[in-house]
């Protein structure tokens, strides 16, 4: 969809997209003229023209009020991935899961790459409108740009082998199905039968950051959102997120944000809210497909 036809259509839609909402899918931004910030997971990220925003589902994320930037926004559902993977056999196809290793943002495509997401793009919309009912081309022109699209973010991680891409990828897999359940980064090496320091390694060479340091930065997001989204309390949010003791829950959440749950979703209450040029209705709802 044409971000401007977006905007025109504000109030068919039952959200406000200026506010933090949260997606059940997968949302991809190509900005061709604007300058602003992005909203994800309660982290502002820069753009501008020729940028790349890439939302994953189940993200929360808000349009910057103050700029009006001109592109194109493709929803795409989980089913669309998994009806695409008959199509395609290549380890760059878009994960379901949240990749820590990459920026969310592509704030500047070369121009070679620019030019040629911007062809696929032209094409996936005619192929959209097509009459025919067959959806292959479809699936094999919006792959062919997020394979592109994916080595791009993945450029950084060139020095690594595609057997420790795959092994970074199950763990954050793993991470994504089971950190409501598992906390400690010896069950993650068990699980992917290697040792707590050949895991470690990976992790670090990955992404800069420790095994534990991603497993406490999948639940701390989770806890935020549940107390800022979900409009949870402190006791509720400890108790979905099996925390059996709620003292361990405010220490562990105090430890790694210096707040304490309360005062965090305090202060986020507290907050001014940026007022959009259209407020249509609540903070969940998902952003609509075109």
């Amino acid at each position: 969809m044409d971000l401007e036809r977006f905007r025109e259509r504000l109030s068919r839609y039952d959200f406000d997209p200026y506010q933090p909402h949260r997606v059940s899918y997968f949302c991809y931004l190509f900005i061709t003229k604007g300058q602003g910030q992005h909203m994800i997971d309660f982290k502002r990220y820069p753009y501008q023209s020729g940028s790349v925003i890439f939302v994953n589902r189940n993200q929360v994320h808000a349009f910057d009020p103050d700029d009006f930037p001109q592109g194109t926004m493709i929803n795409i559902s989980t089913e669309f991935f998994s009806n695409s993977s008959s199509n395609i056999r290549t380890s760059y196809f878009a994960p379901f899961h949240q990749s820590m290793a990459s920026s969310p943002v592509l704030t500047t495509l070369p121009e070679e790459l620019y030019e040629s997401c911007r062809v696929l793009l032209e094409e996936i919309k005619k192929a959209l409108y097509d009459e025919a009912d067959d959806d292959v081309v479809v699936q094999l022109l919006t792959s062919a740009l997020l394979i592109k699209l994916g080595r791009q973010r993945k450029s950084h991680l060139s020095h690594l082998s595609e057997h420790q891409k795959e092994r970074f990828d199950l763990f954050l897999s793993l991470v994504e199905q089971h950190f409501f359940e598992a906390r400690e980064a010896l069950q993650y090496a068990q699980w992917m039968h290697t040792s707590y320091k050949n895991l470690n390694q990976l992790c670090k060479s990955c992404c800069g950051r420790t095994t534990k340091q991603l497993i406490d930065f999948r639940i701390i997001l989770e806890i935020k959102r549940k107390l800022v989204m979900d409009g949870l309390s402190v006791q509720q949010t400890a108790d979905d997120l099996g925390f059996e003791d709620i003292t361990h829950f405010n220490k562990y959440f105090k430890r790694l944000t210096n707040l304490t749950p309360a005062a965090y979703k305090r202060e986020k209450n507290a907050e001014e809210p940026r007022r959009s040029p259209s407020p249509h209705g609540g903070r969940y709802s998902p952003c609509p497909a075109s």
